[in-house]
């Protein structure tokens, strides 16, 4: 029996060094975890690509907040997509949305057309959905690969796993779930249990301080201690 898999969130290239050599997975890369992941530069992806040989989702996200996005914002998320790919992204990690929070199915059909051949994994934007059996059948539907999700806003962590539970029993033979969202080394366990997912994410971080200045970063130490937990559980 195979551990489950990690995906680990990095924010720089900082965090791809932190956790070099160690057993995980996957790397979804970002730029500013802080505001909750945005676009990561193409240079950061291909210095990445040159300390880690895991696959590496990189986001796309141009902007804070919901994830309304007018027409020029669309464009320059379908090109920030297309030059990551060429440079040797794995997949992209995006969401579309309408002003009633369902999915935006124009901008979902683009962004696969553009990333055929590679993963496209639809990001926390899903928690936001209230019909979200609807919505995992439009994923489906159109060949999304995955979905990050876990617990709406003011649902308990448990309850969420429990739901995504459900989730796996009637389309997980379809799509991949990626529990992602407050997971730690002592809930990650509990989760998997409860989502009957094979795979997590997590950015696993800790709070560097200098100057009187903050910012997130990914810890190693955390990381490893999760490997250990999920390795154990095998």
């Amino acid at each position: 029996m195979k551990r489950a898999k990690l995906e680990v969130c990095c924010g720089n290239i900082k965090d791809i060094v932190a956790i070099k050599g160690l057993d995980y997975d996957r790397i979804e890369l970002n730029s500013a975890l802080e505001l909750g992941g945005l676009t990561p530069s193409v240079h950061t992806l291909v210095e990445a690509k040159k300390i880690s040989d895991k696959p590496i989702m990189c986001m796309v996200r141009t902007k804070t907040g919901d994830f309304l996005y007018t027409d020029e914002e669309k464009e320059v998320m379908y090109k920030d997509a297309q030059e990551l790919i060429d440079h040797g992204a794995d997949g992209i990690v995006f969401g579309f949305l309408n002003e009633d929070d369902k999915i935006d199915i124009e901008a979902l059909k683009k962004m696969r057309k553009i990333t055929e051949g590679k993963e496209l994994v639809f990001h926390k934007a899903f928690d936001l959905i209230k019909d979200k059996e609807e919505a995992l059948k439009i994923l489906i539907d159109n060949g999304v690969d995955r979905i990050l999700l876990m617990n709406e806003e003011g649902e308990d962590l448990y309850a969420a796993a429990e739901r995504i539970g459900k989730y796996y029993d009637l389309y997980g033979d379809k799509i991949e779930l990626l529990p992602g969202g407050g997971i730690n080394e002592d809930n990650i366990l509990k989760v998997l249990s409860l989502t009957k997912c094979t795979q997590c994410h997590g950015t696993f971080k800790k709070v560097e301080e200098r100057g009187g200045l903050s910012h997130i970063t990914v810890s190693r130490e955390r990381v490893e201690k999760v490997l250990d937990i999920l390795s154990r559980d095998i």
